[in-house]
């Protein structure tokens, strides 16, 4: 049984039981780190360069690193980040050198990044430590949900034509705009988030229910085209602890990501959750509101896979897993191989899983990089042999 790259994504979500192998999904290079440019020069990007044509906007897609690593599916899609109308504007002067992202607060630099010498734009500090701040910008600029980009076609034909472009290579995952939980402790602070969930709930409400607003326009506008997978980045955790307590979550996050699984559902998608640090707590609850899949799952972050796989492996599926933060990095080409051995024989019995790291890979050696990838083809085969 050869099954294309469709139907192993698909059966994999659906929890099916197992495809033909396990479906790979990497989050790819972050492109100001070492490693991105090792590969921009190597014989092995130039062997897998490849840019498709959606026939309906002649617009083309560049794929090569998805084809490097020969991935099944991706979080990309033919509208962009431009979903939402994100306006930047120069910082107040208490900040210099910085833009202020008037929807969320967040405040940006660009410095450059220590091992390539390449522009990176860092997150610096919040600024809307206060209501009035907030609601000052909104009132000036436009809620969140109010600067939806009108100017986009979502139409079947379009999304009909990206994907039958990409076929061959992977399946795509659309992306919403809006990461509601990160857009809150990043552009309020956490200090201030914590003060206001106790002194100005209501705010709190405020605030995370037009992000999810928001997000559940586009997810309409996803259904219109024909989405049938949609990918939200939201953030939960530190390496170690979850950033808010379990009670913290279950009154002012959990409501809204209900809303928002639940609104994909209503329109027949899958939705993923991207989700960086120590998350096992959370992910119960996640799931009984209706999350089709977690890709993260950072083991540097305490993460348990085998306890995950164990409980709730039946009803979400699972991508990642690889420790980004530290064997990839910092182990040998054979740690590598174990790693890679690791998850797959924790998390891909009886399918339901993704191979993949855990994160964007940064500073991964290049003998580190090819083996991870050797690996994942050698074991990713069902019926599983990884003795």
């Amino acid at each position: 049984m050869v099954l294309s790259k469709r139907e192993r994504v698909f059966r994999t979500l659906e929890l099916d039981e197992e495809p033909d192998m396990v479906p790979i999904h990497n989050m790819g290079f972050e492109r100001t780190s070492d490693s991105f440019h090792q590969f921009q020069n190597s014989k092995e990007r130039k062997e897998s360069e490849l840019a498709v044509q959606c026939k309906i906007t002649k617009i083309k897609y560049l794929i090569t690193e998805q084809r490097f690593w020969n991935a099944d599916a991706h979080h990309m899609d033919p509208w962009g980040y431009s979903k939402v109308k994100h306006k930047m504007r120069k910082a107040p002067s208490e900040y210099p050198n910085c833009r202020l992202d008037v929807i969320s607060g967040r405040l940006y630099r660009n410095v450059k990044q220590v091992e390539t010498g390449v522009d990176y734009s860092w997150y610096i500090d919040g600024y809307f430590k206060t209501p009035e701040i907030l609601y000052s910008y909104w009132d000036q600029y436009g809620r969140p949900s109010e600067l939806i980009n009108d100017r986009i076609n979502y139409s079947p034909e379009i999304w009909e034509s990206y994907v039958e472009a990409l076929s061959p290579y992977l399946y795509p995952f659309a992306e919403l705009p809006i990461s509601p939980h990160e857009a809150l402790f990043e552009g309020i602070t956490i200090p201030k988030v914590a003060f206001y969930m106790r002194k100005k709930p209501q705010f709190i409400h405020d605030v995370i229910g037009e992000y999810t607003k928001a997000n559940i326009e586009i997810i309409k506008r996803f259904a219109e085209a024909g989405v049938e997978v949609a990918w939200m980045g939201d953030d939960l955790g530190y390496k170690g602890q979850t950033i808010f307590s379990i009670s913290s979550f279950r009154e002012f996050v959990l409501p809204y990501y209900k809303k928002t699984y639940e609104a994909c559902k209503k329109n027949g998608m899958f939705i993923i959750q991207h989700s960086c640090g120590k998350i096992d707590e959370f992910l119960p609850d996640m799931v009984d509101a209706g999350l089709s899949g977690i890709q993260s799952l950072e083991p540097a972050s305490g993460v348990d896979l085998t306890h995950l796989k164990e409980t709730l492996g039946e009803r979400v599926c699972f991508l990642g897993g690889l420790d980004s933060s530290r064997v990839l990095n910092f182990g040998t080409p054979k740690d590598v191989e174990e790693e890679v051995k690791r998850c797959i024989k924790v998390a891909a019995p009886g399918g339901g899983y993704f191979v993949g790291p855990s994160h964007n890979i940064l500073n991964m050696p290049w003998e580190n990089v090819l083996a991870m990838r050797a690996a994942i083809e050698k074991y990713r085969k069902y019926p599983l042999k990884l003795n």
